[in-house]
């Protein structure tokens, strides 16, 4: 049964002859982390797009010598950060609004954990959507270039449909996405 969303999620033309209009999302299309990311601008007041939380690892993990400024209660909190860096979704455009969500989703740094519309209000997806780390074509080619085995785009397409790379262990959409331990232990 689908779960509908109702999120405006495009941008009004800069003359304004036109307002956000809503559009339905359907959140069991949606991979864990696009879902996360839609409850999240669904959270908000007028479920528009605009700043999301985002959980980066533990008090414990990302302060050095944290167990000397912080009380043993707030070691393992986590430590937030905000997004906002939301691509444009033209009021004209005839991408799906699933598609837009999957493409924004993967745009968010990977380490990120979407949490939500406010730090402490986790939205239903959260958990899923943290455990969600698939990687795209543009987050491989990124993590090989700093590897230092950088490929072009092409060459990496070439490589997979030969098989002498990895193939993506999923599609989100028309988006491939690949297994980081995989990539890793092909690097290697």
């Amino acid at each position: 049964m689908p779960t509908i969303a109702s999120l405006a999620l495009r941008q009004p033309p800069l003359d304004g002859t036109a307002n956000s209009r809503y559009e339905d999302v359907d959140l069991e299309q949606l991979s864990p982390r696009a879902r996360a990311l839609a409850e999240a601008v669904q959270q908000r007041s007028l479920a528009t797009v605009g700043v999301i939380w985002c959980a980066l690892g533990t008090v414990r993990a990302l302060i050095p010598d944290a167990e000397q400024w912080h009380d043993a209660d707030d070691l393992g909190e986590p430590v937030f950060v905000p997004w906002s860096a939301w691509s444009a979704y033209p009021d004209d455009s005839e991408m799906d609004p699933h598609d837009y969500l999957e493409q924004q989703a993967r745009r968010i740094n990977p380490a990120y954990s979407i949490v939500g519309a406010y730090p402490r209000t986790p939205v239903p997806s959260y958990a899923a959507g943290a455990a969600d780390n698939g990687w795209t074509r543009q987050q491989v080619l990124d993590y090989l270039r700093a590897a230092g085995r950088p490929i072009a785009p092409g060459t990496w397409s070439s490589y997979v449909a030969r098989g002498q790379a990895p193939a993506p262990a999923r599609k989100v959409g028309r988006t491939p996405l690949w297994n980081p331990a995989e990539i890793q232990a092909w690097t290697a």
